[in-house]
């Protein structure tokens, strides 16, 4: 029998609508669903893999508890009821010996629903859920709120006159969302202006390019402040009645002409001035959010900033064709991500005991509170709140050191879920210390991977189109509908925290049987049901906009806060400042002599997203070896060839991958691929998959240095590297 379900595809950030085909109830093919009113048929080429994930013969599909030592591959395959029973006795023996900070929980980019991780986690009584957050959208998250009271996602491209791309690769990022949106921009005239190291296909086609030397973007910002300013091209109306700050901000971007900025960012002063120039008279003008200003280290916070300012001071925020972060219509009703986590539940006991809050406090309680109070102000259901698990966060790097020496206290217990930690965090070596020294380690997962093959127990993860959800952003609520049932005992991370809440004393804030029982309970305030917002689809808001005018900003002025009074409260710089990085040619010239080369890494390339479809055969065939692009003449000059493995170093360690000789780099520089790991490799320890071979994450610091004092943003980019040809039954130097 032939049947064909709407469903969604949910392996990276959007819920691209799709049609499963079904024959006798197997999912035969998968396409786009040409009635999606947000992707319209369109999906990407992971979502082609929907097919060859659901099905393929390396998914977990039982809980599995280890028999052996850790990392020997011994595993007994065990019931829900009794993984669930096992795991919550031993988080209640360790929370009765250490108190409840002993757990905690990695995450990564939203595979899942991350609200139900932050729910039991504060009705637990723990503060310290971690992960990528820190380089990863939520720098830019965070100080966007403290800036202007939200987070713009919501861009209106099309409808811009000039749209800037800075340290965005849409095209490989997000080829279904944005990019088509910025085609549409260039054909309705629209001028478009490319900030990346690599000549990408947008840098290619782009009225400017501006190949700018990695980590020194805030500087290219601080400049373009300074002439928006000297030159009078800022909106001096908005500026004057809806921000604070201005004179401040003028001063302390004086040093930026574009020759100080050439002289530190290797683009000419010409180009500068003339990306200024035509940004700030091309009005209404958008800059994206782009991943790359987050993973850049000591400057990520203040770069946020910087666009942030921009923005603000050109007057693109709240108007057509510009900057939209307000909801619209009937979507400000809708019970939201911030309200199922619970915050409130969490004693002000546990949450000054969150790992990293003494250093970090803009990222933890301390600033997400003052975000959220600010936000408050405001008229429920015009701005989003700051949701806790995207901007309050314990420190990675801090939580790892806590489980490996007990200080300040024992951190013995872990659950990671949608996250391989060895493969996600820098600094892998403390990592893997970190993971073998657990007292309890669970791990959630579609798939056996590095950092799975060290729990102590693995609980299958049910794929995106086993469960449903709701795509819920400032503008539209989408259904995300359930395709198959989930096959053998895969259940979603609901059902899993749920199953774990009800064991530990939580029944009454679980309420819900399952998870769409939760999203009727948030879709009740507009009079719908899941099953009523999927058969139409989803719920659109009508936009209003510079409803500023009438309700001010969510920040404590109530103005867009060009210097910062939370930052400043919290002890960090007000007003953007530049810094080196402290691996670059600039700030340690004679470790340059032995790393010359500046090294990137995180570039999306499809159809890998992070350390995922690495087992999946047509993903493989495509991209079967991790690569490192290096420029034709620097590879001429080390001796390198199309093909060849290199080994690539940076002061932490060693890697190999192989060559792709490219003239989209420029000869100063490296692009190396990350999350690489090896599925068909041995699962046991030492090899682990080949963890340790071609991770990128290995070269990476996170030393305090090296890390944005605001938030702690570790750098995966604008650090210095070596490559040499590898030298024959040679790897990495890890081992």
């Amino acid at each position: 029998m032939k049947e064909i379900r709407r469903s969604y595809c949910g392996l990276c950030h959007p819920r691209c609508g799709t049609l499963l085909h079904l024959e006798n109830g197997k999912v035969v093919k998968v396409t786009g669903d040409p009635d999606h009113p947000i992707t319209r048929g369109v999906i990407c080429e992971r979502g082609r893999l929907m097919q060859d994930h659901l099905y393929h013969p390396q998914r977990l599909n039982y809980p599995l508890k280890r028999v052996g030592k850790k990392g020997e591959g011994r595993w007994q395959q065990i019931s829900w009821d009794q993984a669930l029973d096992e795991v919550a006795q031993n988080l209640s023996e360790l929370r009765d010996k250490h108190g409840a900070e002993t757990l905690t929980f990695t995450h990564g980019t939203k595979r899942t629903y991350h609200w139900d991780c932050r729910r039991f986690f504060n009705l637990f009584g723990s503060p310290n859920t971690c992960g990528v957050n820190t380089i990863c959208m939520c720098p830019s998250y965070a100080t966007e709120f403290a800036t202007y009271g939200g987070m713009i996602m919501g861009s209106e491209v099309p409808a811009a006159k000039c749209v800037v791309l800075w340290g965005c690769n849409a095209s490989q990022s997000s080829p279904v969302g944005l990019y088509p949106k910025i085609v549409a921009a260039r054909k309705n005239g629209a001028k478009v202006i490319v900030v990346d190291p690599r000549r990408t296909k947008e840098a290619e086609k782009a009225d400017v390019w501006l190949q700018i030397r990695p980590g020194t973007d805030l500087a290219l910002m601080l400049g373009w402040i300074r002439l928006i300013i000297a030159e009078d091209l800022y909106d001096r109306e908005f500026v004057s009645q809806w921000t604070v700050g201005f004179e401040e901000l003028k001063e302390a971007v004086e040093p930026y002409t574009p020759e100080k900025v050439a002289e530190i960012t290797s683009v000419p002063a010409a180009l500068v001035t003339e990306s200024a120039r035509m940004y700030a008279t091309n009005g209404p003008a958008v800059i994206p959010f782009g991943l790359g200003l987050d993973k850049q280290g000591v400057n990520s916070t203040q770069c946020a900033r910087g666009r942030a300012i921009i923005r603000a001071i050109t007057g693109n925020l709240e108007i057509p064709g510009g900057e939209v972060f307000s909801l619209a219509g009937e979507i400000g009703k809708i019970r939201d991500t911030e309200y199922l986590e619970l915050n409130d539940m969490l004693p002000e006991s546990q949450k000054a005991k969150q790992l990293g809050v003494d250093q970090y406090p803009f990222f933890g309680f301390p600033g997400w509170e003052k975000n959220s109070a600010a936000n408050k102000r405001l008229p429920e259901g015009y701005m989003a709140a700051p949701e806790a698990w995207h901007s309050n966060l314990a420190h990675a790097r801090e939580v790892m050191n806590a489980i490996i020496t007990g200080k300040p206290y024992p951190v013995t217990a872990a659950i990671t879920l949608a996250n391989n930690p060895l493969l996600a965090l820098p600094n892998t070596k403390r990592v893997f210390e970190a993971l073998q020294a657990l007292e309890l380690y669970v791990v959630v997962d579609y798939y056996m991977t590095p950092s799975a093959a060290l729990a102590d127990y693995v609980f299958p993860a049910a794929s995106t189109v086993e469960t449903s959800e709701i795509w819920l952003t400032g503008r539209f609520c989408m259904a995300c509908p359930q395709g198959v049932e989930p096959m053998y005992e895969r259940r979603n991370s609901y059902d899993f925290y749920r199953g774990l809440g009800m064991r530990l004393g939580q029944e009454e804030y679980w309420p819900w049987e399952t998870i769409e029982d939760v999203y009727d309970h948030s879709l009740e305030p507009v009079g719908l049901t899941f099953k009523q917002l999927a058969d139409q689809y989803g719920v659109f808001g009508e936009m209003e906009y510079r409803r500023y005018e009438q309700f001010g900003f969510g920040t404590p002025s109530g103005k867009v806060e060009l210097k910062s009074s939370i930052f400043e409260e919290l002890g960090a710089d007000p007003l953007p400042q530049y810094r080196e990085p402290v691996w670059s040619p600039v700030s340690s010239p004679e470790l340059a002599e032995e790393y010359p080369l500046i090294l990137i890494t995180g570039s999306r390339f499809m159809p890998m997203y992070h350390s995922e479809q690495r087992q999946i055969e047509k993903a493989r065939k495509k991209i079967p070896d991790p690569l490192v692009s290096i420029h034709p003449e620097t590879a001429e000059n080390l001796g390198l060839s199309e093909g060849d493995w290199a080994m690539i170093s940076t002061p932490l360690g060693s890697i190999r991958q192989r060559v792709k000789i490219t003239d989209v780099m420029h000869p100063k520089m490296v692009d190396i691929q990350h999350s690489w790991w090896f599925p068909e490799r041995e699962p046991n320890l030492p090899e682990l998959f080949g963890v340790f071979e071609s991770n990128a994450n290995i070269l990476c610091p996170d030393d305090p240095e090296f890390c944005s004092p605001e938030i702690g943003s570790w750098p995966h980019s604008a650090l210095l590297c070596r490559v040499e040809k590898e030298v024959e039954g040679r790897k990495s130097a890890h081992k």
